[in-house]
C-alpha cells in the first residue's frame, strides 16, 4: 500500500508533502474541515445538473417547438421539434436515467463514489456540447437520453457520497443539499432561460436561445469533474480494506481528532477476505427487505405526491387565481422551495426524519384535496375563492419543501450498510425515475379522462397513503447508526409476523 507521500495528487489543493503533518491529529474536538465543504460543493453540482436538466425544457419549449408570441414566430435557428416530438425530447431523459441509476451502482462498487461522480460528467458533457450545435431531431433525442443516463448516474451517487464523508451530527442536514441543489437547478435553468439568455425579435418579443442555454451545463459538468480532487468516501475506503487512505481521507475532512470516528470506521476491518463485514452483514441486498421496502417506498410516493402536476399546474393556477404576472409567481413558488429545503436542512435534526414525513404526508393531502373542490367548484359554479387555490399551492410546496423532497435521499443511506447501500441507491434512484416517467406521461392522458378535479383528488389520497406508510413502517433514524435502525426494521418486521402467525391460526380454528 502506498505512503502518504506517493499520493501523486493532493485532494482539493492540498501539498503532498504536508499530508504526513495532517496525519499528526490533536486534541481538538472534530470539526468539519475547509475541504469537507469543497468536496460537498463540487458532489452538489451533480443533484444542480439533475434539476437544470429537469427544467430545460419549460424555458426552451416554445423556442424548439416554434411556437409564435403573438404574431411573432420564433427564431428559425431554434426551431427543431414538432409538439409531439417535443413531448418525446422531454420525456427520455426519464429513460436514460433509469439505465444510468443502475450504471451508478456498478460504478460505486468498482470506481469508489468519487470515481463514480467523475465518471458521470462525461456523458453530461458530451451531451449538453453536442446540444449546442446540432439541430436533427433524432440526435437530439439520444443527447436528452444521455443526459438523462447521466442524471441517473448521478443521482444514485451523490446522496451515497455525500452521506459518507458527513460526520454523523450533520448527517441528515448534509443530506438536505441534494434535493436543495435539485431545486436550485430548476430554478436557475428557468430564470436563465427566460430572463438570460434569450432572442429578442424586432416587435420585442423574446424566446429561449436554448443553445446558449446548455453552455451552463458544461461548465456544472467541468466543476463536477473537479471531484477527482477531492477525498474518497471514507467508508468505502474502509469496506475495501485500504485503511491508511481511509484514514488519510478522514483527517483530510475533519479538523481536531479523529481517533474516535477512525475507531468506529475501522471496526472489524481485520476480518478475513469474504467473510461477512459491519457487524455480520452480508453482501446481499436480498436480505435487507425491510429496508428495499423502506426507501422504495419513499421513492413511489415522492413522485406520486404529484409534485410535477402541482408544478404543470401552478401557471394556470395562479392565472385563475387572477394574479396578473403568473409566470413571475411561479418562479415565487421555486424560490419558495429552495427556502423550505434549506429550511429542512436545519430541522431534520431536531425534528427527526419520520415526523417531517409525516407531516409533510398531511399537508400534501390538504392541498391537493383543497385544488380538487377549487377546480370542481369552478366548473360547476360553487363557491370557489381565489386564496383557497393560492393557499392550497402554497401548502403543498410547505409540504414536499419540508418532508417528500429531500428526505428520502437522506434515509438511503441510514438504513443500509456500506457494502450494499450502492446496490440499494440505484435500486431507489432507478424506481423514482420510472414512476417520474409514469406520471409525466399518464397525467395530461388521465386529466382528459376523468376531470383534474379527480386527478388531484387522486394525489390526495396517495398523499394520504404516503402518511400511512411513513406511520406504519418507516423508522425513525435521527442520530441511530446503521445497525440501530437495522434493529428497529427487524423488530418491526417480527411483530408483524407474529401478528400473521396469530391471524393464521385463528383462521384454522
Amino acid at each position: 500500500m502506498a505512503a502518504p507521500h506517493d499520493y501523486k495528487h493532493a485532494p482539493l489543493g492540498v501539498d503532498s508533502g504536508s499530508l504526513d503533518v495532517e496525519l499528526v491529529g490533536d486534541s481538538k474536538k472534530e470539526t468539519p474541515s475547509r475541504r469537507l465543504f469543497l468536496a460537498l460543493l463540487v458532489c452538489c453540482h451533480s443533484p444542480l445538473l439533475f434539476g437544470f436538466s429537469l427544467g430545460f425544457t419549460s424555458p426552451a419549449q416554445a423556442s424548439m417547438e416554434g411556437d409564435a408570441k403573438g404574431d411573432v414566430a420564433a427564431p428559425p435557428g431554434l426551431t427543431v421539434f414538432t409538439p409531439a416530438d417535443f413531448t418525446m425530447y422531454a420525456a427520455v431523459l426519464n429513460i436514460g436515467a433509469v439505465v444510468g441509476a443502475f450504471a451508478g451502482s456498478s460504478a460505486m462498487d468498482r470506481f469508489g463514489r468519487k470515481g463514480a461522480l467523475m465518471l458521470s460528467a462525461v456523458p453530461h458533457l458530451v451531451a449538453w456540447g453536442a446540444t449546442i450545435f446540432i439541430s436533427q431531431r433524432l440526435l437530439l433525442q439520444l443527447m436528452r437520453m444521455l443526459t438523462g443516463f447521466a442524471v441517473g448516474m448521478g443521482s444514485s451517487v451523490a446522496p451515497i457520497y455525500i452521506a459518507e464523508i458527513a460526520p454523523s451530527a450533520l448527517k441528515g442536514t448534509f443530506g438536505t443539499l441534494m434535493q436543495l441543489s435539485v431545486c436550485i437547478g430548476i430554478l436557475f435553468a428557468n430564470i436563465a432561460g427566460d430572463y438570460g439568455f434569450v432572442v429578442e425579435q424586432i416587435s420585442g418579443e423574446h424566446f429561449c436561445n436554448w443553445r446558449k442555454l446548455s453552455l451552463w451545463s458544461v461548465a456544472m459538468a467541468l466543476v463536477l469533474a473537479a471531484i477527482a480532487f477531492a477525498p474518497e468516501s471514507p467508508k468505502w475506503l474502509a469496506q475495501r480494506g485500504r485503511k491508511l487512505e481511509a484514514q488519510l481521507a478522514l483527517r483530510m475532512l475533519r479538523n481536531g481528532d479523529t481517533s474516535a470516528e477512525e475507531g468506529r470506521l475501522f471496526e472489524e476491518d481485520d476480518e478475513a477476505p469474504g467473510a461477512k463485514h459491519h457487524h455480520g452483514h452480508s453482501h446481499r441486498l436480498s436480505d435487507y427487505r425491510m429496508s428495499v421496502v423502506v426507501v422504495v417506498g419513499l421513492m413511489v410516493f415522492q413522485q406520486l405526491s404529484g409534485i410535477n402536476a402541482i408544478m404543470m399546474y401552478a401557471t394556470d393556477i395562479c392565472s385563475t387565481a387572477g394574479l396578473e404576472n403568473a409566470e413571475a409567481a411561479t418562479l415565487a413558488i421555486m424560490v419558495a422551495q429552495v427556502v423550505l429545503t434549506a429550511i429542512t436542512g436545519a430541522l431534520v435534526e431536531t425534528a427527526g426524519r419520520r415526523s417531517l414525513m409525516q407531516l409533510a404526508g398531511v399537508l400534501m393531502c390538504a392541498a391537493h384535496f383543497g385544488l380538487a373542490y377549487y377546480m370542481k367548484a369552478q366548473g360547476a359554479g360553487w363557491w370557489a375563492p381565489s386564496w383557497l387555490a393560492l393557499s392550497s399551492l402554497c401548502i403543498f410546496i410547505v409540504g414536499f419543501g419540508v418532508g417528500m423532497g429531500p428526505i428520502p435521499w437522506i434515509v438511503i443511506s441510514e438504513v443500509f450498510p456500506v457494502e450494499v447501500v450502492a446496490s440499494a441507491s440505484s435500486l431507489a434512484t432507478a424506481v423514482m425515475w420510472t414512476c417520474s416517467f409514469i406520471v409525466c406521461m399518464g397525467f395530461r392522458g388521465l386529466e382528459m379522462t376523468i376531470g383534474s378535479s379527480q386527478v388531484f383528488a387522486l394525489f390526495g389520497f396517495f398523499c394520504l397513503l404516503c402518511f400511512a406508510f411513513v406511520t406504519a413502517v418507516v423508522p425513525e433514524t435521527k442520530g441511530k447508526t446503521v445497525d440501530e435502525a437495522l434493529e428497529t426494521l427487524r423488530g418491526a418486521a417480527s411483530k408483524a409476523h407474529e401478528l400473521e402467525s396469530k391471524v393464521a391460526v385463528g383462521d384454522g380454528l
